[in-house]
């Protein structure tokens, strides 16, 4: 399948990458923008202090000095700043109004006149906190202007102007600075970081290269990532870890289907070759019975085979199945025993129930019948004549648990770890002599499994074995 590159994993990332960068830098821009803004305009603010002092000073020092003459001095010092300056004097009656306005006469001072209530408040200020405001003087100075109202003796306000052209002019250069290195920045990373992020992913590509190439056929194959300790060195250990047990599960299956064939073909070849013989010629009545008995015999040992699977088939399905009722153990020993004890008494073993507290285990009735029935019937087929089978519940530590005892030819230990593994015989001579197919111990496994129950086995040549299953 071919990934559209705006589809893309890589594409997206970037896109990430270039979205929160960009924000960042925009954030970063703005505070840089409002930083570089507020500190022009406490120099102006500075600046307007500095020369409304310049003309209270002018006109207090030298006596004689009129406004006019104060703000005229202020004018040439600060001549380069082209400083907008009236004073404005109130009246001191109850009637509040502008009694005077001074100038340098460099303007006509009703163009920089502002409201009675704006010298009002002015009056009573602080220096340091007198009012400071920007107006729309584009009439008087072709752009805005940032005025102070500073108190001075008397009832005189000392109004100053500034143009706010240059503090306009600078904030719009620094904007096209930051835009223009914003613009370069997320160019540059977006180069850099696809760059960095294809190299980050390009060990993903190989793991989806090598993943294409595994098959059932073909799963020895693993994803080569040496040296990682990431995320992409965790990815790559799970996605062979997961190829390792479908490797396994593949190779039971393998091996299972190699097993049934081969367990179905014995008793076909056999019932083929019976029936091959006896169409050769003419045969008497006895021989014809003698072929059905054998046909019938190697049928049954067919039908077993394919009910055991069908069986295990079953368990599998039920395999996660929350078990909530409760089933009594010596009910369970008692059927079994009762249905088995014909088979015991043919040939001559002893089928005992031996002690068996009051214990429940939450599960499924039939399904431990047949674990404990598989398990006597084992017992039953490789104990001799005079021999004794026994079963048994006890409580091991909190747990309930049941128990077959036998006093057969037991389970050489090199065999003790394969014995639940299906079509697994210890003797096959033995095995074709008893009837068994290598199917119950797997069965015994799989009820025990999804029981929650431990299997536990005790066994010694010539002497016996103990199976013992503990349920949670």
């Amino acid at each position: 399948m071919r990934i559209a590159k705006t589809k893309s994993l890589t594409f997206r990332l970037t896109v990430w990458y270039i979205v929160i960068l960009g924000l960042l830098v925009s954030a970063s821009g703005a505070f840089l923008y409002q930083g570089f803004r507020t500190s022009l305009l406490d120099e102006m603010d500075r600046s307007l202090r500095e020369i409304a002092y310049r003309v209270n000073s002018f006109w207090q020092r030298t006596r004689g000095t009129s406004w006019a003459d104060a703000i005229r001095r202020a004018e040439e010092e600060f001549r380069r700043q082209e400083p907008f300056i009236l004073v404005v004097e109130l009246s001191e009656d109850e009637g509040a109004r502008i009694e005077n306005v001074y100038g340098s006469g460099r303007f006509a001072k009703d163009a920089f006149l502002f409201e009675l209530e704006t010298y009002k408040g002015a009056e009573d200020a602080s220096w340091d906190k007198a009012p400071i405001l920007n107006w729309n003087g584009r009439a008087l100075a072709g752009s805005p202007l940032r005025v102070v109202f500073l108190p001075a003796r008397g009832d005189h306000i000392i109004q100053v102007g500034l143009s706010l052209g240059y503090v306009s002019g600078e904030l719009r250069r620094l904007t096209l600075i930051l835009v223009l290195a914003g613009l370069l920045l997320l160019l540059f990373a977006s180069f850099g970081g696809s760059f960095i992020i294809r190299k980050a992913l390009r060990p993903v590509r190989s793991v989806v290269e090598t993943a294409r190439r595994i098959s059932a056929d073909d799963l020895g194959l693993r994803i080569d990532a040496p040296k990682r300790k990431d995320e992409i060195g965790e990815l790559v250990a799970t996605i062979n870890d997961m190829i390792a047990r479908l490797d396994g599960s593949v190779n039971k299956i393998r091996k299972f289907s190699g097993d049934v064939s081969h367990e179905l073909r014995t008793p076909l070849t056999i019932i083929r070759g019976e029936i091959e013989v006896v169409l050769r010629k003419e045969r008497r009545e006895k021989e014809y019975r003698a072929t059905l008995d054998s046909v019938l015999e190697e049928t049954y040992h067919m039908e077993k085979i394919i009910e055991d699977l069908l069986f295990l088939s079953r368990i599998e399905a039920v395999r996660k199945t929350r078990f909530d009722q409760e089933v009594p153990l010596s009910d369970i020993l008692a059927r079994v025993r009762e249905s088995r004890a014909p088979a015991a008494k043919t040939k001559q073993v002893g089928l005992e129930m031996g002690a068996c507290l009051d214990l429940l285990v939450l599960g499924d009735r039939t399904l431990l019948e047949r674990l404990v029935a598989n398990l006597v019937d084992n017992a039953i087929r490789y104990t001799p004549s005079g021999g004794r089978v026994e079963l048994s519940c006890e409580d091991r530590d909190g747990r309930a648990a049941l128990a077959v005892r036998d006093t057969g030819i037991g389970i050489p230990e090199e065999s003790l770890p394969f014995i639940f593994d299906r079509f697994y015989v210890v003797d096959p001579s033995r095995s074709k002599e008893s009837g068994g197919s290598g199917l119950g111990l797997s069965i015994v496994k799989s009820v025990a499994e999804i029981h929650g129950a431990a299997i536990q086995v005790e066994s010694q040549l010539g002497a016996g074995t103990v199976f013992r299953v503990v349920f949670p």
